[in-house]
């Protein structure tokens, strides 16, 4: 077997040589496909890791965590904290908060987000890590890693801070400053008399250290901790102090450090590992559309070498050696290609490491990371992609005859058959009916289908959509240059004739390359309309859906379905509406609240919370009933949620603390039935309800908006000045217009969007690689024809014409054909996604035409490289060849 081989092998080894250039923009999108995967790779386990050693540094030195459970929500009380601090093996016991690189024991466990406020009365700026308050415990009774003392002294007095070194570089502090601290609950004026670093310290992030009397009384709910850590006497079992805190106090939860990561890892760790299969899933689209460039390329290589495989034939190779040399130089390039493109992406993330430490970042201690997947994956797409992509023109070059003619041209037969031509039309069908199925029958014999499921029958229409356009392709690109090649080509003459024949001699070959960009125009088209749907659904939502001419929002505020956006965990404070109502021109206000309730056992972390009718400052589409003024215990339910559930106006509904218990549950009424759930969620109860569930339900709930309605008396205009006024003592309220807050909801989405396209260029610029190969490749097998048209009076532009004219045809119809389809599937997408809010359907016109005229750009661009070396080849060489 390795005797039969070996020349096969060097018959694949010699041939990459001696077609390397032709081999080059092949080599070209295998390297940037696998670039992007292994650099997907390498980038998140970055992070992983580096979420990994913050979380190591959390618990070290911790033995065991104490945190609340559904039976004391509120969490430690102090009474058990002094109780265990007095057990004779336990040498420390901490409170703590929930800043980075702490333990959080209970996802449930309050926020603690502040703001500091520099001498100069700016906020300090802080990273997506926020700003946290922590206790500065004596050194010996510090449990886990102990900060060093950069500059001044440990905190005394309660108006005593020390603050992270890092924080105080970036703000440009000096020891002695007065600083302000803003928290959901009061103004702290403090003056900085430490500098520290810790390990557990992560950049951009920034880290208070008070008194511990002065934390307990400014950062915990009344007489609860939220979370306690605690620190054993050498050679105590730290299992027997947890077992003794379990049976001692039933109602809380004690845990070991290995306990605690897991509660700190479930939620952060699946949103990591779903970044990492969203970037390897447009890296593997990337590849895939890189392959198609691989089957033209192969297919015209091939054809090019007729007479090399005619005569290996009539030397004796058999048909099977010469389909594996074939197959064994597309491994060659797929290995070759992958080689290179996980060390491009080494040297990337080396790089954007680097200079994230050299500017001092969010980012800038990211740990450069080696995992095997990062290099076995791509390896294996690369390689795996490219001998697949190669089998169809393997097989080719295996069927010549060794008395084949010597023609230098694609062998591939130009013409579809009759029975290809009509299943393709029967397969179009087919997509067509599945797409449109399930944008317009959600029930069948009254049985709903699922929104997954009709989501799946798109997602197969599509595939066979695509299969549709391979069987069809060839029939479609010559019925292209018949029509919009015509119309391109009309103003040129003679130029754009050949032009149009030569980009459907071989149509085959022209729907291979214009596939490949369809897929990425597609794609574009399709995540555009969904995307432009969900902005519009959210925005026209809110916006219609609010009545009240202002809101008051926190400092990177903006709400959806009662929870925050904002990563810090600042939240309005508990005087905001008190001091909005004693504004002059304010006739009512009413606060949008999330709480860890759980309502009708649905199993929701937080439910929504108002303080008054709701009505008053929302057109919710109230079907049945009337909304809460707040005062009494009550619940609005959505018409969706009471539908599924058989709830009506009149019906009662348990609530109680969030993974309580039901038997601890009050029942409290169902008064209002609503239609818009963009704000409020599916379940909203009333403030008295909150308040006879929770204990100090004032410091348990997080105020995200306070909207507020006019009395009349002054203009708008005035009226938000004297709402500017009066918050901007309190700096962390904005004060924004019922338009300005929808809008900023929108532009996070337009953020996501921006991610999304960029994401997707790599597509779009491996399909133009693919125009660019096949343009060449083609050049080279037209020379002698090439250098008859110079010969016969033809100029070096009208060549160049000839191949720029040639690519905008190939370059337009992929953009059209992409653009129809992934807006069909879009549109399609979107009605189904009604049924889960995205009631807007908005097709990104702009957009579109912009990608259309990207096109011929991108046409224009890609015959450049062709259009001149085809222009210089020398009519009289040309002839001789």
């Amino acid at each position: 077997m390795r005797g039969r081989l070996a020349p096969v092998l060097r018959v694949s080894r010699r041939s990459l040589h001696a077609h390397r250039g032709r081999l080059a923009l092949t080599f070209l999108s295998v390297v940037l496909g696998t670039a992007f995967i292994a650099g997907s790779l390498l980038l998140t386990s970055s992070l992983a890791r580096s979420f990994d050693d913050i979380l190591d540094a959390g618990v070290d030195g911790v033995d065991v965590g104490l945190v609340g459970s559904s039976s004391s929500p509120q969490g430690v009380p102090f009474s058990v904290i002094d109780e265990v601090r007095a057990w004779p093996d336990v040498r420390a016991v901490n409170v703590i908060g929930d800043g980075p690189g702490l333990p959080t024991g209970t996802r449930s466990a309050g926020a603690s987000g502040i703001i500091v406020v520099g001498p100069d009365g700016t906020p300090l700026q802080a990273g997506s890590s926020g700003a946290h308050p922590f206790a500065a415990y004596p050194f010996r009774e510090i449990v886990g890693p102990v900060p060093s003392i950069l500059e001044g002294r440990w905190p005394i007095t309660p108006d005593e801070v020390m603050v992270n070194a890092n924080a105080v570089r970036r703000a440009g502090l000096e020891v002695g400053d007065r600083l302000l601290v803003i928290s959901p609950q009061e103004r702290l004026d403090v003056r900085l008399v430490g500098v520290y670093e810790s390990p557990r310290e992560t950049t951009g992030w920034i880290g208070v250290m008070f008194t511990p009397d002065a934390y307990l009384s400014s950062f915990t709910e009344g007489d609860f901790a939220s979370q306690v850590v605690i620190s054993v006497e050498p050679g105590t079992d730290p299992m027997d102090v947890r077992n003794r805190l379990g049976l001692t106090y039933r109602g809380l939860t004690p845990l070991l450090p290995e306990q605690i990561i897991e509660r700190m890892t479930d939620d952060r760790l699946q949103q990591l590992e779903f970044v990492r299969y969203i970037l390897v899933i447009f890296g593997a689209v990337a590849l895939f559309i890189g392959s198609l460039n691989i089957v033209n390329t192969f297919a015209m290589v091939v054809g090019q070498r007729t007479r090399e495989f005619a005569l290996l034939r009539s030397l004796g190779v058999s048909t099977v050696q010469v389909a594996v040399s074939v197959i064994l130089e597309a491994a060659l390039v797929g290995l070759a290609g992958s080689v290179v493109g996980v060390a491009l992406a080494v040297a990337f993330v080396s790089v954007l490491l680097a200079v994230f430490a050299a500017t001092g970042g969010e980012l800038a201690t990211l740990p450069m990371v080696w995992p095997a997947e990062a290099f076995v994956i791509p390896l294996l797409f690369g390689v795996v992609i490219t001998m697949a992509a190669s089998l169809a023109p393997a097989r080719r070059a295996a069927m010549l005859p060794p008395v084949q003619s010597f023609d230098l041209s694609d062998t591939r037969t130009s013409r579809v058959p009759r029975l290809k031509l009509l299943l393709a039309g029967a397969v179009t069908s087919l997509s067509a009916l599945l797409i449109l199925g399930a944008a317009y029958i959600s029930s069948v014999n009254d049985r709903v289908l699922s929104v997954d499921l009709r989501l799946s029958l798109i997602a197969l229409g599509l595939v066979l959509g695509l299969w549709s356009l391979v069987l069809a392709g060839p029939t479609l690109v010559a019925a292209v240059g018949l029509t919009l090649g015509r119309i391109l080509t009309l103003p040129l003459g003679i130029v754009g004739t050949i032009a149009r024949q030569n980009a459907v001699r071989n149509p085959r070959r022209s729907a291979t390359s214009a596939l490949a960009l369809a897929l990425g125009v597609g794609l574009v088209a399709g995540v555009g309309t969904v995307g432009a749907s969900a902005r519009a659904s959210v925005s026209g939502a809110i916006e219609s859906t609010i009545t009240a001419p202002f809101v008051l929002d926190s400092l990177g505020g903006g709400s959806v379905q009662g929870r925050a956006s904002n990563s810090s965990g600042l939240f309005l404070p508990p005087e905001i509406r008190e001091v909005t109502d004693q504004v002059k021109g304010v006739a009512e206000t009413g606060t949008l609240m999330s709480a860890p309730l759980q309502a009708d056992n649905w199993n929701h972390r937080t439910t929504t919370v108002l303080d008054n009718d709701f009505s008053l400052f929302m057109d919710l589409g109230v079907t049945s009933g009337a909304l809460s003024d707040g005062s009494a215990p009550a619940a609005a339910l959505s018409a969706e949620y009471s539908e599924q559930n058989n709830l009506r106006v009149g019906d009662y509904i348990p609530l109680t603390v969030h993974e309580g218990v039901e038997e601890n549950a009050i029942w409290i009424p169902v008064t209002a039935i609503y239609q818009e759930t963009a704000l409020l969620g599916h379940i909203a109860v009333s403030w008295a309800a909150a308040e006879a569930v929770l204990d100090n339900a004032a410091a348990q709930v997080k105020r995200q908006s306070v909207f507020v309605t006019s009395d009349g008396s002054v203009p708008a205009t005035q009226l938000r000045r004297n709402l500017d006024a009066a918050m901007s003592p309190l700096l962390v309220v904005q004060v924004k217009s019922n338009s300005e807050y929808s809008t900023a909801l929108g532009t996070q989405i337009n953020q996501l969007l921006l991610i999304i396209y960029s994401l997707l260029a790599l597509a779009v610029v491996i399909a133009t690689l693919g125009i660019i190969n096949t343009l060449l490749l083609s050049v080279a097998e037209r020379v002698r024809e090439i250098g008859t048209l110079r010969a016969i009076g033809l100029q070096r532009g009208d060549i160049r014409h000839i191949i720029e004219v040639e690519s905008l045809i190939i370059t337009v119809h992929g953009a059209v054909v992409g653009v129809v389809a992934g807006t069909a599937a879009g549109w399609a997408a979107v009605r189904v996604l009604a049924a889960k809010g995205l009631t807007v359907q908005e097709i990104p016109w702009p957009a579109i035409m912009l990608m259309v005229g990207a096109a011929v750009v991108v046409g224009i661009l890609a015959s450049i490289v062709p259009a001149v070396k085809a222009a210089a080849i020398p009519p009289l060489e040309a002839i001789e060849r």
